[in-house]
């Protein structure tokens, strides 16, 4: 019974083809997606096995790592080579920063509307910029995860300053989430997040803050080529432009434990009264400024500093060529003046008192630069809340000049020469005079004639009379004879 059972059953049932023939590749599609996946793999490891076994490969892999320790560029470079070489779709590798090929922008200014008006003056302005500052050290490269700070200071009558929240990524920060707090780092305004800050990294902030006023920001920065300096016994040298324009760098044997007051007054000693950069031993360092543009001028100019003389040092210091120190000086003043293509009413205003209504502001170093990169991170979509000192205007493009120019309709001579008494009592009013007469009598000398003539109108059931003026013509007949 059993066996007719079995042998009554029908075959397995085919896919459903509608009579079209598949080949063997059509029919692994039908497969499902749990084989169709473990087979897919399989064939990956064997393309992987494929390269991996080839002689080419392996000859051109070893070329580029001994070119790459020969030259020393590190292992980002040495897998950027390797991603071109196998032909990796995507974004450019960059050192210490995942989100460069990222669509996602936050933008940098989220106080909207009459949110602002909860701010004290003059303090939504500085919080964009620091939040800016904090994006473009993200953008840039030069970040270590959720550590480190740039503070500014908000008030000095009150010494309140507003630092990143400690947790969020340099690119998450907004204009909204810094905190504020005092000298102490107690917490005065949280922001808009629930996040703290890190009191033991305000110590250093706060203890350079309180020894010198004149510094409003501060950035401590520690990436790869600033704390390698920061180990060197020889200090950073003079030997490109980035190394003088930031002025002479201090240096101070950073040991932690900023919380005791030697500790505090040391390295307010060894920063000095007007040094605005100093190296952190094993640490990194700080770059202070006036403002926030400042501040940031003076880090992006040590970053390339720095890594010009790591790229000289295997040459032997003695073999390197230092700038003189009466270059140095004359290169230090100069970028501490207006530029020259610095707009003439901004310069006015830094050699002495405007003599416009309108005061300008002062000229301070970083400003122009720190403006191109605001208008490249608008351009980017990041709403900086920027407030320009000098917009981008651009004017309309030069059109071409015809060969034949239109006439004016109505002479402008008056106006060109603004003086009226030429047409009164100048040699003008013959020539005027003349010509009102001409026109006066050229009238009444016409030898026309016309006379008004009513009409009626026409394509209308209910015409209207109209008058029209006519002109009336003899015609002188002669008669011959």
């Amino acid at each position: 019974m059993a066996d007719t059972s079995q042998a009554g059953q029908p075959p397995p049932a085919e896919p459903q083809t509608n009579g079209i023939e598949f080949d063997e590749e059509d029919k692994n599609k039908l497969r499902p997606a749990d084989i169709d996946a473990d087979m897919r793999e399989m064939e990956r490891r064997k393309r992987v096995e494929m390269i991996m076994n080839s002689r080419l490969f392996r000859e051109e892999l070893e070329r580029i790592i001994e070119l790459q320790m020969k030259d020393g560029g590190g292992p980002v470079g040495l897998l950027q080579q390797i991603s071109d070489m196998m032909g990796v779709q995507g974004g450019r590798l960059h050192s210490g920063h995942m989100f460069k090929s990222s669509n996602c922008v936050v933008p940098i200014n989220d106080i909207r509307g009459v949110e602002s008006m909860g701010y004290a003056k003059g303090e939504k302005i500085l919080r964009c910029k620091l939040a800016s500052a904090y994006r473009l050290m993200d953008l840039y490269g030069w970040t270590q995860g959720v550590y480190n700070q740039i503070s500014a200071r908000l008030n000095q009558d009150q010494e309140h300053f507003l630092v990143n929240p400690f947790g969020m990524l340099y690119h998450e920060i907004t204009a909204s989430s810094l905190v504020k707090i005092d000298m102490q780092g107690s917490v005065v305004e949280q922001g808009t997040t629930n996040f703290g800050i890190d009191v033991a990294g305000f110590m250093l902030h706060s203890a350079i803050h309180a020894a010198r006023p004149d510094i409003k920001c501060i950035i401590h920065i520690r990436t790869p080529s600033v704390l390698a300096m920061s180990s060197l016994k020889c200090g950073l040298l003079p030997l490109c432009h980035g190394a003088i324009v930031i002025g002479e760098v201090s240096q101070h044997p950073y040991l932690g434990g900023l919380f005791e007051p030697e500790e505090r007054e040391k390295i307010a000693r060894n920063l000095g009264p007007m040094n605005k950069v100093m190296f952190l031993a094993n640490h990194g360092a700080v770059c202070c400024g006036e403002t926030v543009e400042e501040a940031f001028f003076n880090v992006h100019h040590l970053v390339l500093a720095c890594e010009n003389q790591l790229k000289l040092m295997p040459l032997g210091v003695e073999n390197l060529v230092l700038v003189p120190d009466e270059t140095c000086k004359k290169v230090y003043e100069a970028a501490r003046r207006p530029p020259d293509a610095t707009p003439k009413q901004l310069q006015d205003s830094t050699d002495g008192p405007a003599t416009s209504s309108k005061k300008e502001k002062p000229w301070r170093v970083g400003v122009v630069e720190f403006e191109a990169l605001m208008r490249m991170l608008d351009n980017a979509g990041f709403r900086t809340g920027y407030i320009y000192r000098h917009p981008l205007v651009k004017g309309e493009p030069p059109r071409p000049r015809n060969d034949v120019e239109v006439p004016p309709a109505v002479s402008s001579l008056g106006y060109l020469l603004e003086e009226e008494e030429l047409y009164k009592h100048g040699q003008w009013k013959k020539y005027i005079d003349g010509r009102k007469t001409h026109d006066r009598t050229r009238w009444l000398n016409s030898p026309n004639v016309y006379q008004k003539v009513e009409i009626l109108e026409t394509g209308t059931p209910d015409p209207k009379k109209i008058t029209k003026v006519e002109m009336i013509t003899f015609e002188n007949k002669t008669e011959s004879k």
